[in-house]
């Protein structure tokens, strides 16, 4: 897997909007901190603009990301948010430029369409983690903030968690790959798909109905992959409902339905995902899982 040049203060990023509308007040914040840490903020030119929910048409959207991504003063896109509109862009970004001047891109929920993409096609890395749109000034957001950038500044990351009474015991070295579960599900048999086997699987999701989730994790049994991971993280599975009535157990108990029976380590309640505590992950990257007696820590 290549991984991009790590940043240093002087270079620029830009925000981009490939997906749900946002507004200037939504990253000022952002834009600060950013530029608190020596890097020159460059704004898409479509990143406020709006076309029904979506930050501006497919048009507008392709044109900011692909002159990001060509723009080889650049070393950074960070997407300014998720939502829904990743999907209607990829397949019309031309990646070539990218392919020989790689760079990081960082965002999570449905930037997973990008993550997958440029994993799988591309052989690149990019980095899970905090928008721009979820740096704020709290806490636990600016803890977020703080580690992805130590990360992407090329500073060693370790993130130790407690223990989780369903947490699977094991130590492994491999590549994490994965993202939101419900993207992650959508892309299975497409171009766009980074193949999780031999992998550490990372998921998360946002507000799903539980029998969705057990829908989702059985495409992902039925399709051979859970049964071939070498280790699975957990994040955060926040805001999940059951309206319907088809479950009394928790998102985690279900998820450990599935995978109880296969002998690698798994880890519950991550620090990642749609929560204020958002911690960073390079997906593609070798890293090391060990979950213990005691808690998990990643490397």
């Amino acid at each position: 897997m290549i991984i991009p040049p790590y940043l240093k203060p002087g270079d620029k990023v830009s925000i981009v909007s490939p997906a749900k509308i946002i507004l200037p007040k939504e990253i000022e914040f952002a834009i600060k901190e950013l530029e608190k840490q020596g890097l020159v903020v460059e704004l898409g030119k479509h990143t406020f603009s709006k076309w029904n929910r979506f930050a501006g048409s497919d048009e507008e959207r392709i044109s900011d990301v692909q002159n990001a991504l060509d723009n080889l003063d650049i070393k950074a896109i960070f997407f300014a948010r998720g939502g829904y509109g990743s999907v209607r862009i990829i397949d019309q970004l031309n990646f070539s430029r990218f392919i020989n001047f790689p760079k990081w891109l960082i965002g999570y929920s449905d930037i997973t369409v990008f993550h997958q993409h440029v994993n799988s096609v591309f052989n690149v890395a990019t980095c899970h983690a905090t928008m721009p749109l979820n740096m704020q000034d709290k806490e636990l957001n600016k803890i977020s903030t703080k580690q992805t950038l130590d990360l992407l500044f090329g500073n060693d990351l370790v993130i130790e968690t407690n223990y989780h009474p369903l947490n699977k015991t094991g130590k492994v070295q491999g590549k994490i790959v994965g993202g939101n579960l419900s993207v992650l599900c959508s892309l299975i048999g497409t171009n766009s798909f980074m193949s999780p086997k031999g992998k550490i699987l990372f998921i998360e999701d946002l507000c799903e109905e539980k029998y969705h989730l057990d829908r989702m994790m059985f495409q992902l049994k039925k399709s051979g992959y859970l049964q071939s991971l070498k280790g699975l993280i957990v994040g955060g599975f926040t805001n999940m409902t059951d309206v319907s009535g088809w479950f009394e157990k928790d998102s985690f108990e279900l998820i450990n339905d599935h995978v109880k029976g296969f002998d690698y380590p798994v880890t519950y309640d991550f620090p990642a995902g749609h929560i204020s505590l958002n911690r960073p992950i390079i997906f593609g990257k070798n890293n090391e899982l060990e979950v213990n007696s005691s808690g998990t820590v990643l490397k």
